[in-house]
């Protein structure tokens, strides 16, 4: 047969083959839900008959992200059941550039949390450490790209979970500018500021699956030197010991390179997101679900799928603040505020962007690194005190994500420590001159091992 190699089947499926070996090989990891052998196989082998498996790769879908004939989850016990009939508008785009999905990947329960310590499906372990937790909420998608078993993965952010697993497993993630991803076809938390988004092991592949998603391709940076924003507060303050010294190497290396570092006011970024932020969540996330569940036929309630959630704090959350019986719950006046202060977070990033006339603004994507699995969910030490881990893993990626701004993740030189992530903020919109900017800047900080060259 045409293409065939050596072993009597194409590229396509000696691809999935490797990574179907490599997954069993690291199933002690818990990233994926559902591993869907036979139909990535037989998808592989109609690509080889045809003559395109050469084309093929393969990829890795959140449990909240739709493909069609495969369960849905969100990683809750009251959405097992559901399988749905079409793919999500976003695996469609990435099918049609040659991905076959080779699973559906484990995640923190509705997507509500930082670690993914699933009570259902098992706690994600780090793809560098499986002692370590993978991050969240798209652990297993992270998971899964940083072991080697897929070549990219897909998951959703709402307050940083694409950026927060793929800086503590030290690969590249991008959140795009809110509303450049389809969003149909994703079990939603927040419509506002829900966002499927890409990562991958090389900052290259990172732009691919950008491209094949939105139609956009290649944007230079800039002739110039880089202008780099320096947070002044918060974002690079009361940091663990191995980030301030990934963060301050980083700094000194830039600041020799062909780069301008402008010290820039940032308190009032995170001082805004306070107010707008999980308000935004808990005000939208039990309309959004209704309006979901009915449209897919699931055949339950947003409050019966909380009810049946395994995750207490997931659940007791949800309970008391997202659903209108709770005593939390924000309620239209409070929603409607929160869509107010976003406007101002939105307004008040583009004044920083102009008046400083930065192109990315810089960070570490997490004060900390991953930490022991199970051990963690709650709380963890942090320069001598214990600190609550949700509010302390979202604190630099929220403000952003809150205000729809793209953001790129690229992993950072470490010295013998857990991987630690940068973070790039650019202006929205600016989603394809931000990933120009992370690959120049890459490559100042990883020179002849730029994002590129991984494989």
């Amino acid at each position: 047969m045409v293409g065939q190699g050596a072993a009597g089947r194409g590229p396509a499926q000696q691809a999935v083959a490797a990574a179907l070996e490599r997954a069993a090989a690291v199933a002690h990891l818990n990233a994926f839900i559902t591993l869907d052998a036979d139909g990535a196989g037989a998808e592989a082998a109609r690509h080889d008959r045809r003559g395109g498996g050469a084309r093929r790769w393969c990829l890795a879908v959140k449990d909240n992200v739709h493909v069609a004939g495969l369960p849905n989850t969100a990683g809750t016990p009251g959405l097992a059941g559901f399988v749905p009939a079409a793919d999500a508008p976003v695996v469609a785009a990435l099918r049609a550039a040659g991905a076959i999905v080779l699973g559906k990947t484990n995640m923190h329960e509705l997507a509500l949390g930082v670690t993914s310590g699933n009570p259902t499906f098992g706690a994600v372990g780090n793809g560098t450490d499986p002692a370590l937790f993978a991050g969240g909420s798209s652990g297993g998608t992270a998971a899964a790209v940083a072991s080697g078993v897929v070549d990219a993965g897909l998951g959703t952010d709402t307050g940083g979970s694409v950026g927060i697993p793929a800086a503590l497993n030290g690969i590249y993630g991008l959140r795009p500018s809110a509303g450049r991803y389809p969003s149909a076809g994703v079990t939603p938390l927040s419509v506002t500021r829900d966002t499927p988004g890409p990562m991958a092991r090389s900052l290259d592949r990172l732009a691919a699956l950008d491209a094949f998603v939105t139609g956009r391709t290649g944007t230079a940076p800039p002739d110039r030197p880089l202008r780099l924003g320096l947070p002044r507060q918060v974002f690079a303050e009361d940091l663990e010991a191995p980030v301030r010294a990934a963060w301050e190497a980083a700094v000194e290396r830039l600041g020799t390179a062909r780069t301008v570092r402008v010290p820039v006011d940032t308190g009032h970024l995170v001082e805004s997101d306070a107010r707008a932020g999980m308000h935004l969540v808990f005000g939208e996330f039990a309309t959004a679900l209704e309006r979901y569940l009915a449209e897919h036929g699931v055949g339950r309630t947003a409050a019966e799928v909380v009810e049946a959630a395994a995750d207490p704090a997931v659940a007791g959350l949800l309970r008391a603040a997202a659903l209108p019986t709770g005593p939390g719950y924000p309620g239209p006046d409070a929603l409607r505020g929160a869509l107010v202060e976003r406007r101002a977070l939105q307004a008040a990033y583009a004044e920083l962007f102009a008046a400083n006339g930065v192109d990315a603004l810089l960070s570490p994507t997490v004060p900390v690194c991953a930490r022991p699995l199970h051990r963690h969910e709650e709380s963890l030490p942090l320069n001598g005190r214990d600190v609550p881990t949700f509010p302390t893993l979202i604190r630099n990626t929220s403000p952003s994500a809150t205000a729809g701004l793209p953001s790129v993740t690229v992993p950072l030189p470490v010295d013998g420590s857990p991987p630690v992530g940068l973070q790039l903020v650019g202006p929205r919109g600016g989603d394809r001159e931000l990933l120009a900017v992370a690959a120049r800047i890459d490559a100042l900080l990883r020179p002849g091992e730029a994002g590129g060259a991984r494989p």
